[in-house]
């Protein structure tokens, strides 16, 4: 069985390691219901078959489960820079035991949260080979969150109405929406003012919208950092970032119009406001009285990422799923993935373990490693076959992702 789930990898390798267990744990009780009774079966049985196999009916469940740990890269969804370099994250989480981690874009780590589990959705559907998804909630169980996610769904008129007029109110979407569910569905306003019951939701709704074979599990969230946590920008890090900003602000009003976010009564505020700018922090509170100040901090990493409303036409045009980064420890599981997948897989040149590969492939592969154009990316098809090639669309989606990258490492020093 292949499942996925959330993970950003902020915590230490224990917590990683554990958080994994729980999840493996859960997945293996969800894909047997009568678990507990194979469990407990005649001690004879149970004796006879582990003499045949050798080995313990959690281990070969165990052997049967790859996990793929779904991980925002530079940026974060509540508008964080992330303090910790991405590939460090990505090599704890395999360290932990993650069979493979996919790295989410940047215009899906900066865009909302439904945009973002609508996009971590699409791509778990179009790799073909994932059954369930994983989902850390905060006192709710699959039923409560699917029942909201059917609401979300219809989203008939008076609902509408009544998340507007809690937004007039001063209330961002979130927390109007939170409002008007409460009044639907008892406890739905607890349980949607956490933000992991709302990303499982908005997955949940995903997944039904899109006629998904993926089915949900929910697991308890653990006491480590989320992908929701609020990070501190350090000293450092935080004087870098004003100085970035401090530049962009000077823009046109048409060019800050044009960022993805932007609005003309956002970009009046900003120029009313730009010549008092002092921080990133600062400036972002100024501009947050009546709006969510994540969005306000995700609105300015778009603009420093050079993210207009055009570029993401072109990836809704691919359904926010164009291709993914796949990170995994052995090229074997690159390429079993890429058997089932109707996405493009996108990983570094694959050479472990081929420099005595004396094989006519095994040459070919190395004669097409060393002629690869600097900055190129291998795209694993779904034939399994390494090519060099993208459309040209998708290319200027990552060298956005490129120039993502160097301003992350730019704040970080």
């Amino acid at each position: 069985m292949t499942a996925a789930y959330f993970s950003d990898f902020m915590g230490d390798r224990g917590q990683e390691a554990e958080r994994i267990r729980q999840i493996t744990a859960c997945l293996q009780t969800e894909a047997c219901p009568q678990g507990e009774r194979a469990l407990q079966m005649d001690t004879c049985l149970q004796e006879e078959r582990l003499q045949q196999t050798g080995d313990s009916l959690q281990e070969q469940a165990e052997e049967q489960l790859e996990l793929l740990a779904v991980m925002s890269g530079d940026f974060f969804q509540n508008g964080c820079v992330a303090p910790v370099e991405k590939r460090q994250r990505i090599q704890k989480g395999l360290a932990a035991g993650a069979s493979g981690v996919l790295e989410m874009s940047c215009f899906a780590s900066l865009s909302s949260v439904g945009i973002f589990a609508f996009s971590a959705a699409r791509l778990l559907d179009k790799l073909g080979s994932v059954q369930v998804l994983a989902l850390e909630t905060r006192a709710a169980d699959l039923d409560q969150l699917t029942e909201i996610a059917y609401l979300l769904i219809v989203n008939d008129r008076q609902f509408q109405q009544r998340v507007a007029s809690y937004k007039e109110q001063g209330r961002d979407f979130y927390q109007a929406q939170a409002k008007a569910v409460g009044e639907r569905i008892p406890g739905g306003e607890e349980i949607m003012s956490c933000w992991e019951n709302i990303l499982a939701v908005e997955c949940i709704k995903s997944l039904k919208l899109m006629y998904s074979n993926i089915r949900c599990v929910c697991v308890p969230c653990l006491e480590c950092p989320g992908m929701f946590a609020e990070w501190e920008t350090g000293r450092e890090m935080g004087a870098r970032l004003d100085d970035l900003l401090r530049y962009q602000l000077y823009y046109s009003e048409m060019q800050l119009s044009d960022i993805y976010g932007g609005y003309e009564h956002l970009t009046k505020q900003i120029l009313a406001l730009r010549d008092s700018y002092e921080s990133f922090s600062s400036f972002c509170e100024q501009l947050a009285k009546g709006q969510a100040l994540y969005d306000i901090r995700k609105y300015f990493l778009r603009l420093l990422c050079g993210i207009n409303k055009s570029t993401i036409g072109i990836w809704r045009m691919y359904d926010f799923a164009p291709c993914v980064s796949l990170h995994v420890k052995e090229e074997a599981r690159a390429r079993r993935l890429a058997e089932h997948s109707k996405i493009q897989l996108l990983a570094d040149p694959p050479r472990t373990g081929r420099a005595a590969d004396q094989s006519a492939e095994g040459k070919a592969d190395r004669a097409a490693d060393q002629s690869a154009e600097p900055g190129k990316e291998w795209v694993w098809l779904p034939e399994g076959r390494g090519q060099l090639w993208l459309e040209r669309s998708k290319e200027e989606l990552l060298r956005l992702e490129r120039r993502a990258e160097q301003i992350c490492g730019l704040i970080r020093g």
